[in-house]
């Protein structure tokens, strides 16, 4: 298979052999190993070597390298026309991709650092690592549990940016596919003892003043934003949810912890 000016391997025999080609890719005109092609040619392959243990020890040490770039202490040299740290974080993407290739969401509790505070992640990175975890189609509600009892290994818990992000998708995974004709099953509500009280009374304290923000700021256009119906969604979903959760027991509230 040739892409641009480089012909990329169709008989990888291990993990590592794929993250050497992506680490040392160059098509002798300066691409990221980030387009589609690319992409598409290398999320063939991964899937085949998709063991949990492998795939974090990897995710770890490109995380790595590609943290100490971004903070100016190490893998500052060039290869070719890009930064090792940044060749790192090419790595680093593929296999968060390819978590998504794993039988279970057993895996979320130890990608929670990789949501860092020091540094800014671009959304190109950070939104398809959020949409790893919180693939519902995937995981169903499976990886509600995990994650709720997961949010405090976030750097700064309830202040990371990422978190909040956590929260919204949990909330409308559990209500979007609500059935009228069935008891609900509230997934979200069933696992607040899991969570840490004060970090997911923050979250969904911060979600609803956020939601009632927007609404206020488009209360003359109401009818014209598309986003109005789904910012209400939120808002009524999280109301809900923080008030279930302020019924609970404080005692009860991260039981998952102990």
């Amino acid at each position: 298979m040739k892409i641009y000016d480089m012909v990329l391997k169709t008989n990888y025999e291990s993990l590592q052999d794929v993250m050497d080609e992506i680490f040392y890719y160059d098509d002798g005109h300066d691409h990221e190993a980030m387009g589609v092609v690319l992409r598409d040619h290398w999320m063939e392959f991964l899937p085949k070597f998709a063991v949990k243990k492998d795939l974090l020890k990897a995710l770890d040490h490109y995380f790595n390298m590609w943290d100490l770039g971004e903070r100016g202490v190490d893998y500052l040299e060039k290869v070719g026309e890009f930064f090792e740290y940044e060749r790192a974080s090419w790595c680093f993407y593929y296999l968060f991709m390819t978590l998504e290739h794993l039988e279970d969401p057993s895996f979320i509790p130890s990608v929670m650092k990789y949501f860092p505070d020091e540094w800014y992640m671009e959304g190109m990175w950070s939104q398809p690592m959020v949409g790893v975890i919180t693939n519902y189609e995937k995981w169903g509600a499976t990886y509600i549990s995990w994650l709720m009892r997961s949010l405090h290994l976030l750097p700064s818990g309830a202040l990371n940016y990422a978190a909040k992000d956590f929260m919204i998708d949990m909330i409308l995974d559990t209500f979007f596919y609500l059935d009228p004709g069935t008891f609900p099953d509230l997934f979200v509500v069933d696992v607040l003892p899991l969570g840490r009280r004060n970090i997911v009374q923050s979250l969904l304290e911060e979600i609803i003043e956020d939601r009632k923000k927007c609404l206020l700021e488009h209360k003359d256009n109401l009818q014209l934003n598309c986003m109005i119906p789904r910012w209400r969604q939120t808002l009524v979903c999280a109301e809900y949810v923080l008030g279930q959760l302020l019924l609970l027991p404080e005692e009860v509230v991260g039981i998952g912890h102990r």
